[in-house]
């Protein structure tokens, strides 16, 4: 096999995985997130007029998360909540504030949640019926809910511009470069 075909090979492999493959992820990707976000927006929707519990706060504490990736580290604060409630004789934990919760660089937000349900407080659950799993502590629609169904139809939206612009722009530039071989064929008659 000769360098010329490996190369013209590996670089068709390539050329496939950036037309194809490479928008494929980010489609995949965002189709997940969005999926995932828009189920929680409805959700929210919904737990506004979902059954209440009376429950208790069992546990409220700031969470730090460290990570490191390129030689950067980062810390992110979460408010870590757990909360018990009963319904119908039967004890349920819960560890969701809010649709939408996130944490941040700035431990601010995550104290200030902390202080609202500071540990033993009582505290109304809603919870899904049929799913007591499924529960809140803030029902309804809040900024932060709108985050992932936006991230992922964002990314949905780049992988499909990526399969119709990527492969066009990698035949306009193949059609751009002078055929090697012809060009070739003509110096040597």
């Amino acid at each position: 096999m000769s360098t010329t075909s490996s190369s013209q090979q590996m670089s068709a492999r390539m050329k496939f995985f950036f037309s194809r493959i490479f928008p494929l992820i980010f489609v995949a990707v965002g189709a997940s997130v969005a999926f995932f976000g828009i189920r929680g927006l409805v959700r929210a929707k919904a737990s506004v007029e979902w059954p209440a519990a009376q429950g208790r706060i069992a546990s409220s504490v700031v969470e730090r998360h460290y990570s490191s990736s390129n030689g950067r580290s980062s810390t992110t604060y979460h408010a870590a909540i757990l909360y018990e409630f009963s319904v119908h004789g039967a004890t349920f934990n819960g560890t969701r504030v809010a649709y939408g919760d996130y944490g941040s660089s700035d431990p601010s937000h995550a104290r200030e949640i902390v202080n609202r349900y500071p540990e033993g407080k009582a505290v109304t659950v809603h919870y899904m019926p049929g799913n007591p799993e499924e529960c809140v502590l803030e029902p309804g629609l809040k900024a932060q809910s709108w985050f992932m169904p936006a991230f992922g139809l964002i990314f949905f939206a780049a992988g499909i511009l990526m399969a119709i612009y990527i492969p066009k722009a990698m035949a306009k530039q193949q059609n751009a470069e002078p055929d090697s071989q012809g060009d070739a064929a003509k110096r040597t008659s």
